[in-house]
Parts: C-alpha cells; sequence; structure tokens
C-alpha cells in the first residue's frame, strides 16, 4: 500500500469524522435552544414543591399575602426571578455579621419587618411575561419594571461558550439592580442559573446560587437598628 492511498485514506476518515462530530453538535445546540420547560400549574405551586430549594423563600410568600396572591392567580402572566435557600441565607448571614459589628442581636427571615420584606421581594417580580428571548434583540439589554413599586431593573441576554463554539453553549441573562442609576459602575448584579421554566401563569428564571437576595440591601437596610 503506497503513502499516497493511505494519505487520501487518513483524510477520508478525518472528514467523515468531522462531520459526525458537527452533526452531533448542531443537534445539541439545537435542542438546547428548543427544549422547553414546562410546570402543569402556577408559580406559586411550583415554587412549595421544590423541597429544600425554596423553602426560604416559601417562608417570605407565606408572610406576604398579597404577592402569594399574585403567584397564584392565572388572570394576569408574571414573570418570577426565584431565589433559592443558598441565596437568603448568603444575605441572612451578610446582615448579622454586620449587626454583630454593632452590637445587634441576630436577626432571621421571621424577624424582617414586612416593608423591608415587601420592597426587596418585589423587585424579583413583574407583570408581564418575559422569556429569554424577549432580550435577545436588545444588545445594551432592557430595563423592566417591578411589580409592586414600579421599580427599575434590568435584564441582559447572554450565551455562554460551550465546547469551543462560541454562541452555542447555554442561554442566560444578566440581572441586575440599577440603584436609580444610569451608570453600570453602581449596578448590583448576577446571573441565572436556568430560565424559561413555563408554567400556567407565567415564567420562572432561577437565579444562581452565589446570587445574594436584596442585592445587598438587607446589610444597607437592617444593619444599624
Amino acid at each position: 500500500m503506497n503513502m499516497r492511498y493511505i494519505y487520501v485514506l487518513l483524510c477520508s476518515i478525518g472528514l467523515l469524522c468531522c462531520a459526525v462530530s458537527c452533526e452531533k453538535g448542531d443537534d445539541f445546540y439545537y435542542n438546547y435552544q428548543k427544549e422547553q420547560q414546562t410546570y402543569n400549574g402556577v408559580i406559586f405551586d411550583y415554587i412549595m414543591n421544590q423541597k429544600g430549594t425554596y423553602d426560604s423563600l416559601a417562608i417570605v410568600l407565606e408572610r406576604l399575602p398579597d404577592l402569594k396572591e399574585k403567584l397564584k392567580q392565572t388572570e394576569q402572566k408574571v414573570t418570577f426571578f426565584a431565589v433559592n435557600n443558598r441565596s437568603f441565607s448568603l444575605a441572612i448571614n451578610n446582615l448579622n455579621m454586620a449587626r454583630k459589628q454593632n452590637g445587634l442581636t441576630p436577626m432571621y427571615l421571621e424577624d424582617i419587618k414586612l416593608d423591608v420584606l415587601d420592597s426587596l421581594v418585589y423587585r424579583y417580580v413583574f407583570d408581564e411575561e418575559y422569556p429569554i428571548a424577549a432580550f435577545e434583540s436588545y444588545l445594551d439589554g432592557q430595563s423592566i419594571i417591578s411589580s409592586k413599586f414600579d421599580y427599575e431593573m434590568h435584564a441582559l441576554y447572554q450565551v455562554l461558550t460551550s465546547s469551543g463554539l462560541v454562541g452555542g453553549g447555554q442561554q442566560q441573562l444578566m440581572f441586575s439592580d440599577v440603584n436609580k442609576s444610569i451608570y453600570q459602575r453602581y449596578w448590583n448584579s448576577t446571573t441565572t442559573e436556568s430560565v424559561d421554566l413555563k408554567t400556567k401563569n407565567g415564567v420562572v428564571h432561577t437565579l444562581t446560587p452565589r446570587h445574594e437576595f436584596g442585592f445587598g440591601k438587607f446589610t444597607t437596610y437592617l444593619s444599624k437598628f
């Protein structure tokens, strides 16, 4: 067998493997983009049924009956950025470290004044359905206004790099508290861990466990009294 024949054979095998690999990659990208998670119920029920994930959020919702009802009703679509147990734990731990330094007793979710809790939680709730596709065409992101207090938040669409393919990985939103400023250096931001859980009354985006509930406002508001 001459060397020219071997070279042609190896090239053919390489092209075949590349085609198979690319086909699998395209299929993966297509499936990732098109797959949609659904929950056959309302947002409130979804939160309550995720034991071990949203227990702290469930405590908060029980303390805020208006928000509880909003997440149960089906007359108006809602977008909810869900905050998990770890995020609440970060907020409470940071708050109590600051309170200890100021000679104050610890506080927990059951102790937080309702007006403070209400104002912070509603920054994650919006009276419109915002799937991730709603943000794709905005290169600089889009301002979104909270449900109850008309508080401005901001969402920026991002696609992570996967397997060396730019734009072929996980879709996420960068979710920001703009702190009433037009300058991004003053914003507090986090990202989603998962997006587009479709429910009967809206859509749920889950925030990363690294997010501190309230964007640091617990410590700001409650560490000195």
